[in-house]
């Protein structure tokens, strides 16, 4: 079993890395999507907190 990063967009799933398997091979994929917090850590200059209060400012509203 191996966990990889994955990027969906217009309805496919798409590995940030070229996976180690045969091609057409059939797989089981769990999915856990990232927080907007983690995806944008380092981004901007604001810490982890800062952004999810920002987060649930928004969401709040």
């Amino acid at each position: 079993m191996e966990t990889i990063e994955a990027v969906y967009e217009n309805g496919v799933l798409k590995p940030k890395k070229k996976l180690n398997i045969p091609e057409k091979s059939e797989v089981k994929v769990n999915t856990i999507p990232r927080k907007i917090s983690e995806r944008t850590f380092g981004v901007v200059k604001l810490s982890k907190e800062e952004i999810e209060v920002i987060i649930e400012e928004i969401e709040d509203e």
